[in-house]
């Protein structure tokens, strides 16, 4: 019978209670939201919770695996969550008119994707994707800032106020589909998870999400028809907004957002790793001894 060498098995062993051990995982962290001028508007915030009628834009939408397209996203903030998920009460003016003291926070967001397969059952045709790139923003507003209010209607407001967050997408990483049901009604859904990284944030607007190890989780649902979430005008990341009916250069879609602020540890091995890895190690020199005895 054929036996593994001792040291061989030794380095086996080692090999397989390292790459077992346990990696650092991103946690949740809490965020301080203020006005810019030094009001608090709400603290220990972990998430945001968009504007259920929020809109999305799928540019260049076929189903074939291989093809490119375009997610876009719009949307304003409609209350910020506790780490319980419990809505916090924050500065008075949330979502109210300019004029009368009011302010809002928009996303927005400009996913590239690829269509990584296609599946059909029972004359559902399922299309999942796989982020390649892109941006995800979150602006404020208020009478000081000289936007206008959001409207999801027009689609104006979303991105005229103070850019104070951008995050950049994590090609790879997020899960995406989209799921067109034989009904007859052309209806649909999908869930876009997608995670990104901090480019840069404002201080003077959010505090606590810091660093280049900080990110957004960025999670949406997307139904068609969109309903209340239609829109005759989308942003567009490079060239204004789609001065035309989304729905004739694209899948119009109607979205409800919610992102999670989330603190990436940095890449480096956690105590009980580092503990694992070196009995492992101490392993393989004990059984090495025991191999030149014998």
């Amino acid at each position: 019978m054929f036996r593994i060498p001792t040291l061989t098995r030794a380095l086996l062993l080692s090999g397989l209670v390292v790459g077992f051990a346990p990696l650092a995982e991103a946690i949740t962290t809490d965020v301080l939201l203020r006005d810019g001028t030094g009001n608090v508007i709400a603290s220990d915030v972990r998430s945001f919770d968009e504007n259920e009628a929020g809109s999305g834009l799928l540019l260049g939408f076929v189903p074939v695996v291989g093809s490119n397209l375009t997610f876009l996203y719009q949307a304003n903030v409609v209350s910020f969550n506790d780490a319980n998920g419990q809505p916090i009460t924050p500065l008075a003016g949330l979502n109210q008119t300019f004029a009368s003291g009011g302010y809002e926070f928009t996303v927005v967001a400009s996913i590239t994707e690829t269509v990584t397969s296609v599946s059909s059952a029972a004359g559902n045709t399922t299309t999942t994707f796989l982020a390649t790139g892109g941006t995800a923003s979150i602006y404020f507003d208020n009478a000081a800032q000289g936007g206008v209010k959001s409207t999801t209607a027009t689609g104006s407001g979303f991105t005229d106020g103070k850019l104070v967050g951008t995050f950049n997408v994590v090609a790879g990483a997020g899960f995406s589909n989209f799921t067109v049901f034989a009904s007859g009604a052309a209806l649909g859904a999908t869930q876009y998870d997608f995670t990104v990284s901090a480019a840069g944030v404002d201080g003077s607007f959010i505090q606590g999400l810091l660093g280049p190890v900080s990110d957004l989780h960025f999670t949406s649902s997307l139904v068609l028809p969109p309903g209340t979430s239609t829109t005759t005008t989308f942003f567009n990341p490079s060239n204004g907004p789609y001065l035309m009916t989304p729905s004739s250069d694209g899948l119009l879609l109607k979205v409800d957002g919610s992102n999670t602020f989330t603190t990436t540890p940095s890449p480096v091995p956690e105590p009980k790793t580092y503990a694992l890895m070196f009995a492992g190690l101490a392993a393989v020199g004990f059984m090495a001894r025991r191999l030149r005895r014998s």
